[in-house]
């Protein structure tokens, strides 16, 4: 064996280390909540010049000040200035014996929502995407205004698998 047999193993070791390291996320964004998630201010996201099939996921960190077991979000997609949907979403925030779903190691949790599945983007539009609570106390007409122990709202463009 040479000695630029190692040399060779290791550029290729790296080359593929590389590789498995390339994101597939190709967007990624966050926005923090300061103090409470207001109704009447949803979260916006412009999403950068892409091209190709994505899925699509809404991130959510929140800690213990969070007092409900799932939350209801609304989902506005825009294309360019046309809204081309509105969706009314419902995930599970915690399970049945109250412990979060979501991943972390303090007291602030992240859950990672599924939201869409292979949207076909175009570099050539901009796409916006508008994210709110519409959580209200079961029984209540009217919506929480301000919720408390959420911390922060994301949103990911992710290759699809």
């Amino acid at each position: 064996m040479s000695k630029k047999t190692p040399n060779k193993l290791w550029l290729l070791g790296s080359i593929l280390l590389f590789l498995q390291c390339t994101s597939s996320v190709p967007y990624r964004d966050y926005v923090d909540i300061n103090t409470a998630w207001h109704s009447d201010g949803p979260v916006e996201f412009e999403l950068p010049p892409l091209s190709g099939n994505y899925d699509l996921f809404i991130h959510l960190r929140n800690d213990n000040n969070y007092r409900f077991s799932n939350i209801f979000l609304i989902a506005e997609w825009y294309q360019n200035d046309l809204q081309l949907t509105t969706d009314t979403l419902e995930y599970a925030m915690s399970a049945p014996d109250g412990s979060w779903l979501g991943k972390g190691f303090s007291e602030v949790k992240e859950s990672k929502l599924y939201w869409k599945e292979g949207v076909l983007l175009s570099d050539s539009l901009r796409y916006r995407i508008k994210i709110s609570h519409a959580l209200r106390e079961s029984g209540a007409v009217a919506g929480i205004e301000a919720l408390s122990g959420i911390l922060s709202v994301g949103l990911a463009v992710e290759n699809i698998r």
